[in-house]
C-alpha cells in the first residue's frame, strides 16, 4: 500500500487546521503536514518548492485566492498538475462538487461534524491513496465516512 508522506493543507481557519493536524497525527504520525493560511500562500509555496507534497487538502473558501482559483492554477502548471488535490470544505453544494470535479480535483471531502469522523475520513483517504490521482470516476469523488 502506498501512503503519502508529505501533505500540504491550505486552510484559513486556525481551529480547522489544528483539528486536521491532530487527527492526522493519530491516523498516521509518520506523515508530515505543512500548512498555509490562504490560496495566495498555497500558490507561493508550490512555486518555491523543490519537493512537492504527495497531496494537497484545500479549502474552497479562502481569502486572497479561493480554492477553485488555486485548483485551476495547479492543474494548468506542468510541474504541479499531477498532485492529488482533495477539496476540504464545509460545502456539500452539488455545484461545488461538479465544478471541482470538472476542474480536476482528486476528491471532495466535506469537513465532518466530529473529530472521530475526521479521523475516519482521513484513514479512508489514506488507504485509497493513489499518487498522481486525478479522479475520473465521479461515483468515487466524494469521500464520506460511511
Amino acid at each position: 500500500m502506498i501512503r503519502p508522506t508529505n501533505i500540504l493543507l491550505a486552510e484559513d481557519d486556525a481551529d480547522d487546521r489544528d483539528l486536521f493536524l491532530e487527527a492526522m497525527s493519530l491516523v498516521d504520525p509518520s506523515i508530515k503536514v505543512a500548512t498555509v493560511e490562504n490560496g495566495e500562500k498555497l500558490m507561493k509555496h508550490l512555486q518555491q518548492s523543490r519537493d512537492f507534497p504527495d497531496c494537497i487538502f484545500m479549502d474552497l473558501n479562502m481569502p486572497k485566492k479561493n480554492g477553485k482559483e488555486c485548483l485551476n492554477e495547479i492543474r494548468a502548471n506542468e510541474r504541479t498538475r499531477k498532485i492529488p488535490v482533495v477539496i476540504y470544505t464545509t460545502s456539500l453544494n452539488t455545484r461545488d462538487i461538479d465544478d471541482t470535479f470538472n476542474r480536476g480535483a482528486s476528491n471532495f471531502m466535506r469537513k465532518p461534524g466530529s473529530f472521530r469522523e475526521l479521523r475516519e475520513l482521513l484513514y479512508k483517504y489514506l488507504i485509497s491513496f493513489q499518487p498522481a490521482n486525478i479522479q475520473k470516476v465521479k461515483n468515487n469523488f466524494v469521500l464520506n465516512s460511511r
